[in-house]
């Protein structure tokens, strides 16, 4: 990747293949574990679009770092500690991205790590040229789980075409999120 846009996606890949991998070693000596089960959650999340790596290209306009939201479901039925989710982030220079993917949650005591992989459409707007509308969408996410299941975390998350266009500019976001229980979508 160019301009060092990819190395944020590098290390969200590395890190959530990395964990995923080793999972089985650390459950058995350290008390980490995937969460199998429990409820669904909606997630919510403010931060800033295009935080990092912000490489104003020739004639490509809306680069500037921007307010965002990101609003998350994430499902309780899970295949091998794997759940589907769906989503939309949109900044304030209307431009958004829906999508959908596929997430783990990594517990250790009361936190809990959440890779995800998703794809879907981003909409330009006014903002950050990324080369096409088919996009994938990269997100780590670290949250401390109070005693009711909600979750205060921080989430860090990469929008890139991957070169599947001429030109991959990619994006980078920080968040700070926070995750309700849904009662209705508990697998526990």
């Amino acid at each position: 990747m160019k301009d060092g846009n990819g190395i944020l996606a590098r290390i969200l890949g590395v890190t959530a293949l990395g964990l995923l991998a080793a999972r089985p070693a650390w459950a058995e000596g350290a008390g980490l574990h995937v969460i199998q089960g429990g409820p669904a959650y909606f997630n919510a999340g403010i931060g800033a679009f295009n935080a990092a790596g912000v490489e104003p290209g020739p004639g490509h306009r809306g680069n500037a770092t921007l307010p965002e939201i990101d609003l998350e479901y994430q499902s309780a039925s899970k295949l091998f500690g794997i759940g589907a989710l769906w989503g939309i982030v949109a900044n304030t220079n209307g431009g958004f991205m829906g999508y959908t993917g596929f997430y783990s949650d990594i517990a250790w005591d009361h936190w809990v790590l959440t890779p995800v992989l998703g794809m879907g459409g981003y909409n330009q707007g006014r903002g950050k040229y990324l080369d096409g509308t088919f996009q994938f969408r990269l997100e780590l996410s670290l949250a401390y789980q109070f005693a009711d299941q909600s979750r205060l975390g921080i989430k860090i998350a990469h929008i890139s075409n991957a070169y599947i266009a001429n030109e991959d500019p990619g994006e980078d976001e920080v968040l700070l999120t926070y995750a309700i229980p849904l009662s209705f979508g508990d697998h526990s």
